[in-house]
């Protein structure tokens, strides 16, 4: 069965590298991908019904717009969806799109439901139109998304290797089979980072090997000390990968999941594509 990747476009280099990085793991995969290109369209026009105007005005998206603008706005997206789904019937890749009109984080929730892995930039165009205020959406969507989650940077993901935290928790165990039914295919390194010592004599990187044992993948085991965000972010650059995969870790603060504190930590870090799994 083709596994599906859905892919929140927009026309941000941030987007864009999220869109790059689908094609790439489609067309290198062994078996079918199917994508699935998304783009919400932020802005409507006055309907008449205060109920439903009502988000807009309070300026909520969908914002409230002259309706000459929002065709302006819905002629973009669907310039973008087309100029995507040529792209992947250009390599053979079986790809639909979807143009919508709301809010981006529940659109893109929705949709990942029926997904095993969502891509999108970590930044997005309203970061090229107010610097500094972009990372917001990502971080919303992580805490909600049912599936696996692909964050990239502003370039697509160079697919030659890959850097996995593991210490053994369920999460990292989610991290791991997502980089091996995901990204298995494709030919890279897998380099699987333990940080800090053993403990109560049961070593990680002895299950990531059992797990890894069958997959076909270039594996390799190292132990680092330090901080875990930056011996991770540290492990990762020192083998030249451009992307870090991560179990999601949720913790309750007054009922609100937030991200794990790794994983915060690392989120938005110019220099690495971030795998969350679940």
């Amino acid at each position: 069965m083709a596994r599906t990747l859905l892919v929140g476009l927009d026309e941000s280099p941030w987007g864009q590298a999220a869109a790059q990085t689908a094609l790439r793991i489609a067309e290198l995969s062994a078996t079918p991908r199917r994508l699935v290109g998304l783009h919400v369209v932020g802005v409507t026009h006055l309907s008449g019904d205060l109920v439903r105007d009502l988000a807009g005005l309070l300026g909520f998206e969908p914002v409230l717009v002259p309706e000459q603008v929002e065709l302006v706005y819905r002629r973009r997206g669907t310039r973008l969806l087309r100029r995507f789904e040529a792209q992947a019937k250009a390599r053979g890749i079986e790809c639909r799109t979807l143009l919508e009109t709301g809010a981006q984080v529940p659109r893109l929730v929705h949709h990942a439901a029926g997904a095993d892995l969502t891509l999108l930039g970590v930044r997005g165009e309203s970061e090229e139109q107010d610097p500094g205020t972009g990372g917001g959406r990502v971080e919303r969507f992580v805490k909600h998304a049912p599936n696996s989650v692909l964050v990239t940077g502003n370039k697509p993901v160079a697919l030659s290797g890959v850097t996995l935290g593991f210490d053994g928790s369920q999460g990292s165990v989610c991290a791991l089979r997502a980089v091996r039914n995901l990204l298995g295919g494709a030919p890279m390194q897998v380099q699987v980072v333990h940080v800090g010592p053993i403990r109560r004599g049961t070593d990680p990187l002895d299950e990531a090997r059992q797990e890894l044992a069958d997959s076909g993948l270039d594996c390799s085991f190292v132990r680092v000390e330090g901080e875990p965000h930056e011996a991770l972010a540290g492990a990762a650059e020192e083998a030249g990968h451009q992307l870090l995969a991560l179990g999601y870790r949720g913790r309750s603060v007054l009922g609100e999941l937030l991200l794990g504190r790794v994983t915060e930590q690392l989120l938005g870090r110019a220099e690495l594509s971030l795998l969350i799994a679940r």
